[in-house]
């Protein structure tokens, strides 16, 4: 049977952008992320029984330890996805990429019995050095390279032409794309290059067969369930995959942020579809991956 893994980077409502298209700067927004809207999707994976990985961000750690070890404690699965969320985390110095994933690891470590071996880097921009990085670590896994080439361009068009704060994009190189579909065990010095000894796994993003879109929920929800349903059975019918990417503001509703002064860029256009909506929408998607697929953690997904 075809493996699955529902995953869901915790990008607090503070990651977004604002109407400028610059990032936004609020120390208070995390704790409504949390309080408010992580909720919406726990209820999810509990009416459909099934565990999901949580990429955290480690600077929100602190505030929110007891609710993160109850959810390891229920079975989901933790994992780093840096301390700060820079965007250009490929392009710092080697010194601060170890610190990014050195201080979410040791936050992270305490909250679970199970060890923290995933990662997701911010913005899905990975790297050769990033990489050396994990393996110091001993993680098991990166789940950041997508192949994706209209996702590329749309990326590359939306920061030449409408981004105002530059720091909040950076992009995958363009031959990167052009590697395994499939999870795969990864070789030293390459994003793509294989290597059957090796004891480090990249699971990339699933890339759906013909249009070369990713099965990423937060660029499939506008278009519908029709054509989401349709992705997934692409990607079973080829026995592909299928690495199910959600991200936390798909489940923010208008009341959550009620009376802020920001105007959260991407979270807005998500809230253009009533909540009510979206919800049927994900317990639709969640419905048909447990009929169609065998639903694993990302740490327990086959290479």
């Amino acid at each position: 049977m075809t493996q699955a893994s529902i995953n869901i980077d915790l990008d607090t409502l503070a990651d977004d952008i604002d109407s400028h298209r610059r990032m936004i700067h609020d120390d208070g927004l995390p704790a409504i992320t949390y309080d408010c809207v992580l909720p919406r999707f726990l209820a999810l994976l509990d009416r459909h029984h099934v565990k999901a990985t949580f990429f955290i961000i480690g600077r929100d750690v602190a505030d929110h330890a007891p609710l993160l070890r109850r959810l390891a404690a229920d079975g989901h699965e933790l994992a780093n996805h840096t301390m700060h969320h820079n965007k250009q985390l490929v392009n710092l110095g080697d010194a601060e990429i170890h610190d990014e994933i050195a201080e979410c690891h040791r936050l992270l470590t305490p909250l679970s019995a199970a060890p923290i071996v995933g990662f997701r880097a911010p913005g899905y921009t990975i790297s050769s050095r990033v990489i050396q990085v994990l393996r110091k670590f001993d993680y098991r896994y990166d789940t950041s390279l997508n192949g994706s080439l209209t996702y590329s361009v749309i990326k590359r068009l939306f920061k030449a032409t409408r981004l105002q704060d530059q720091s909040y994009v950076t992009c995958q190189p363009i031959a990167d794309h052009f590697g395994p579909r499939r999870p795969f065990r990864l070789a030293d010095g390459r994003m793509t290059a294989a290597d059957p000894s090796s004891r480090f796994t990249e699971i990339p993003v699933s890339v759906i067969p013909w249009v070369h879109y990713p099965f990423v929920t937060s660029v499939l929800l506008p278009l519908g369930i029709g054509p989401t349903l349709w992705a997934l059975r692409q990607l079973v019918a080829r026995g592909l995959f299928v690495n199910c990417g959600l991200h936390i503001n798909e489940f923010t509703d208008p009341s959550d942020v009620a009376g802020r002064s920001e105007h959260f860029y991407y979270t807005s256009r998500l809230m253009r579809t009533p909540l009510a909506n979206r919800l049927h929408y994900f317990d639709t998607v969640m419905a048909a991956l447990k009929e169609h697929c065998e639903i694993v953690l990302l740490r327990d997904v086959r290479a």
